[in-house]
């Protein structure tokens, strides 16, 4: 089938492939088309579904094949894809992600474009994980700074070790983010969050970028 072999070509093997992306390849194709081109690559083991509406080209193995990584679809349905960037890990993950604690969650936060309620809980295969609309739109460009708000809206910056200091200067560093791109979204976060990050040790961190 033509179709597979275009959506083989774009996508590979074990990614999240989501009816909206091949909708988006054939636009001169109608819905019903699409519907049925789908449900015949999954008929005929081409496509495997690994949820509504979510799809991937499974390798063969020795066990049979292959399965999609939950934390892939998580990363495509609510944070980015290969163009865009439209959500972030928040909670826990993220203060795993940035260094500043070794708990291990086992629901994801995430904070996305692509929610609109104020948080509600879904299942991704066999990962949980709470979704949350933003209180402004995210950019690949305002990302990081979001995050790093996010960061100190949930810890301390006083309680901090050496370690877990360094990591969060270091996660500065790394994405160059400024005074100016983090003053231009405190209004978003609560008050407490703009008083600890300007008021606080890391100004001086910011306001060297």
């Amino acid at each position: 089938m033509i179709a597979y072999n275009l959506i083989k070509e774009s996508f590979g093997y074990d990614e999240p492939i989501l009816a909206s992306d091949i909708e988006a390849m054939f636009p001169e194709r109608s819905r019903p088309w699409i519907d049925k081109a789908i449900k015949t690559m999954v008929d005929e083991n081409q496509l495997k579904r690994f949820s509504t509406g979510v799809y991937y080209i499974p390798r063969k193995t020795l066990f049979g094949d292959s399965l999609l990584n939950p934390q892939k679809v998580i990363a495509k349905k609510y944070i980015k894809n290969g163009i865009e960037t439209y959500g972030y890990v928040s909670g826990t993950a993220l203060l795993n992600l940035l260094g500043l604690t070794t708990q291990v969650p086992n629901v994801i936060t995430v904070v996305t474009n692509n929610e609109s309620s104020r948080g509600r809980k879904v299942a991704v295969g066999n990962q949980s994980v709470y979704v949350m609309k933003s209180t402004t739109e995210i950019t690949k460009e305002n990302c990081a700074a979001l995050q790093l708000l996010e960061a100190v809206k949930l810890v301390d910056l006083n309680d901090l070790d050496e370690i877990e200091r360094y990591n969060l200067e270091k996660y500065i560093d790394d994405n160059n983010i400024t005074l100016t791109m983090v003053s231009k979204y405190c209004s978003f976060f609560p008050d407490y969050v703009s008083k600890r990050v300007l008021g606080g040790s890391l100004i001086g961190k910011l306001a060297q970028q």
